[in-house]
């Protein structure tokens, strides 16, 4: 790092928009340090399709910090501020600590070097409180030389984990493709060994680094064979094994081999402790809009902010009132949330479930009824504009740089970034329309699935509702009344309790 006194700060501010002026000077970028305020070292600026980049090597250089990494896979991790970074090669994501952030470009990789998009990676780090300002030093754009696209590799299996668990053992085979139609199979024989079958499978025997193994646990040692267009992964065996389950992941895409050993009573221990983490003990519900946003207005003066806390307000006080369950809310008056905010509190205080309530609007007075919506890029076209209603709060924020450029391509990645919390996500939805159908008027418009922001990076099953329509007179005259209101919140109650009731029973069973 290096250490300035204001009036070099100061000196440095002016000399910019010198430097600017200079064409023998490559761009370069100057980092403002959060907790101190002083500057860190210029490093270059690189040019790729008129977007600037970074490389990860100089920033770590400009920080003082040790960059690890694992060029066999293209991945580097280095810290700051105590905090975790892991960047991967020809992704759109960083991941600080557990949590995932998306960039609208992807990193780049060249001379064994990660290189990243400029302006995306300096709002994570101004967001993340690492810095608190970035200045160009412009001179003559470069590029970084040599740029390719990875080159085609014959091998699709990349590596190996084994996780040790109370009551068994998880291999996470990962790969550079899904192999989730290609019949893998795993059997045990005469339980002393385990073999993995992966039609389609390539990988580097000569090169292929064997797994560590942890010490007295169920796996010894790995043997890898490629077998024509087969690999067969074979692992010696120690102890009891009950069963052998094969399951897949889309993000990474990677093959997951359980081994589910006999339960004791020390694993049964460990395994209710585990159970204990999935309970549903907190749920975060969502106001839409708010302050000076104030979502759709109906033509006799409703605003959709109005009836959406209302709601949110009485389905807490039933939750706090008849259940054992903590509520977290986004918003519990009429103030203005950020959407990317919004999961941020979500996630921050470890909520379970995610439900964000809305009131719908149309062009088409004759719309009306009741629908919940999941994330994922719209099918119709009604879903899409529903979406876009709710989406254009992000004009009223002060940065709207963080959301990037949602696109159907990066709606879909971020939607694969909650892959694991869809299935229950259509579980709460449906159950969800099934009690507005009991107890509310109007049309059940179903479970349908849209581009929603607010949605994108909640770390737990999560829904949008929209209780009516405020376009029509119908849907405004019910949601004006206080009684239709609490059977609204009644009815998301009923659901919340019978998803939590069914997902626990699970969890016990197994």
């Amino acid at each position: 790092m290096i250490r300035q006194n204001t009036t070099l700060s100061l000196a440095l501010l002016f000399l910019i928009p010198i430097l600017s002026l200079g064409e023998t000077q490559q761009t370069e970028v100057v980092f403002e340090r959060y907790s101190s305020g002083t500057y860190l070292k210029p490093i270059p600026v690189y040019q790729v399709a008129q977007l600037n980049y970074i490389a990860v090597m100089d920033l770590a250089g400009a920080f003082e910090v040790n960059v690890f990494e694992n060029a066999q896979v293209r991945k580097k991790v280095f810290r700051l501020n105590n905090l975790k970074i892991k960047l991967s090669a020809y992704t759109h994501y960083v991941m600080i600590d557990e949590r995932v952030i998306q960039m609208p470009h992807p990193a780049i990789y060249q001379n064994e070097d990660i290189y990243l998009p400029l302006a995306a990676f300096s709002e994570i780090l101004k967001h993340e409180k690492i810095v608190r300002n970035f200045h160009l030093i412009r001179g003559v754009p470069q590029t970084i030389p040599e740029i390719q696209q990875p080159a085609a590799s014959i091998y699709n299996i990349n590596n190996v984990q084994i996780v040790e668990r109370a009551n068994g053992v998880m291999i996470r085979i990962q790969t550079a493709k899904s192999f989730r139609e290609a019949s893998v199979k795993a059997w045990l024989n005469r339980k002393e060994w385990l073999y993995i079958t992966i039609p389609g499978g390539q990988i580097d025997v000569v090169n292929f680094k064997e797994p560590p193994f942890p010490n007295d646990g169920t796996l010894r040692k790995m043997v890898v064979n490629q077998l024509d267009d087969v690999v067969q992964l074979s692992f010696r065996i120690a102890g009891d094994v009950e069963s052998v389950d094969v399951l897949y992941g889309d993000y990474p895409a990677e093959v997951i081999v359980n081994l589910r050993k006999p339960y004791t009573i020390d694993s049964r221990h460990l395994l209710n402790k585990e159970r204990e983490k999935w309970r549903i003990d907190k749920i975060v519900l969502d106001a839409g809009h708010g302050g000076k946003d104030s979502g759709t207005i109906s033509p006799g003066g409703l605003q959709e902010k109005d009836v959406a806390l209302d709601v949110v307000q009485r389905l807490g006080k039933l939750i706090q009132e008849r259940t054992d369950v903590q509520v977290v809310y986004t918003r519990n008056s009429d103030v203005f949330i950020p959407l990317w905010e919004r999961t941020k509190i979500a996630n921050e205080a470890g909520g379970k479930l995610f439900v964000s309530v809305h009131v719908n609007a149309s062009k088409n007075r004759s719309a009306s009824g009741f629908e919940t919506f999941l994330l994922r890029p719209g099918k119709s076209q009604e879903a899409i504009e529903v979406a876009e209603l709710e989406n254009s709060a992000v004009r009223l924020e002060e940065d709207q740089t963080r959301y990037g450029d949602l696109s159907s391509q990066q709606l879909i990645l971020a939607t694969m970034a909650q892959s694991a919390f869809m299935r229950n996500s259509e579980t709460l939805a449906a159950q969800i329309q099934e009690e507005f159908d009991k107890e509310l008027q109007g049309v059940n418009r179903g479970v349908k699935q849209a581009g929603f922001i607010v949605l994108i990076g909640a770390s737990m099953p999560n829904v949008l509702v929209e209780l009516g329509f405020l376009s029509n007179s119908r849907d405004e005259s019910r949601l004006k009344r206080a009684s239709y209101r609490q059977k609204a919140a009644e009815a998301i109650f009923q659901a919340l309790i019978k998803y939590k009731t069914r997902h626990e029973t699970l969890i016990s069973a197994g």
